[in-house]
């Protein structure tokens, strides 16, 4: 692990807020170095300083880049090199996708624009960290989510590249082998942000609330520790795998348990 060792470079694409702000902040709490990109108009940086200097962090990085813009990539691995001279974590974040109402919603542009978006940079920042540091992070970290394997509402593109991911860091993980780079994907269960809601709608919040049914959702604690884990060196022997940060929930969810939980429920 890092504690008490030499501070590690950490990069997290679209950090500014949500689950990708809270594991930056896990990082630094172990006393990395993190770099945090996001986009233009997102967030005031003041703000995102006041997060981590409010728990006693030194300020992390400010990088504004677009993922998918080449001169925006090399630009922020130059800054990279030249402040620190090295990245040893890449945690690939950023998620941007077309929400699918309905059949006119389906339109090829809007799905390669969502893989360009939320499965290539994982590929492609990777690659140039070789070109422009000369050399691979040890660890590089993708984000899902279990919508590949269950409906969710306007979900379907961004499902699709997130099942995408899934099968890629297992042929990432066979192609890096010899140069010891470690790919993972973590999976989680939904996450209250703000980036769900408007995906799924503001009255998710209060549709959960009246049911109050165990394990809809986990906090972004939890996900922000299990990253962390992952990219620990104590699990360095899970390479090429998504790990499932569920709390266990998803072998007993369905009509069965709700069931089971009628009266506590209401239903």
């Amino acid at each position: 692990m890092s504690d008490n060792k030499e501070p590690r470079v950490v990069l997290v694409t679209g950090g500014s807020k949500g689950i990708g702000k809270e594991i930056a902040l896990k990082f630094a709490e172990h006393g990395d170095i993190v770099v945090i990109t996001y986009g233009w108009g997102s967030v005031e940086e003041e703000d995102i300083i006041k997060d981590f200097t409010s728990r006693g962090l030194p300020a992390p990085l400010l990088k504004q880049a677009d993922v998918i813009n080449n001169e925006d990539t090399i630009d922020l691995l130059s800054e990279i090199k030249n402040r620190y001279g090295r990245l040893d974590v890449f945690i690939s974040n950023v998620s941007f996708t077309t929400l699918v109402k309905n059949m006119d919603d389906y339109n090829e542009a809007y799905l390669l624009k969502s893989i360009e978006y939320s499965t290539w940079p994982m590929i492609e920042y990777t690659r140039q960290m070789k070109n422009v540091l000369g050399a691979y992070p040890k660890y590089v970290l993708g984000l899902s989510s279990h919508g590949p394997d269950r409906f969710h509402t306007n979900y379907d593109f961004a499902a699709a590249t997130k099942s995408l991911s899934e099968v890629l860091v297992k042929y990432l993980t066979y192609h890096f082998y010899d140069d010891n780079v470690i790919f993972n994907i973590l999976r989680t269960r939904p996450v209250i942000t703000d980036s769900l809601l408007s995906t799924f709608g503001n009255d998710w919040k209060d549709f959960i609330k009246k049911y109050d049914i165990p394990g809809t959702h986990i906090e972004l604690e939890e996900v922000a520790k299990t990253a962390y884990m992952m990219c620990s060196g104590l699990m360095d022997g899970i390479r090429g795998q998504t790990i499932n940060a569920d709390r266990g929930y998803d072998f007993s969810e369905g009509l069965q348990r709700m069931y089971e939980d009628r009266v506590e429920l209401g239903l």
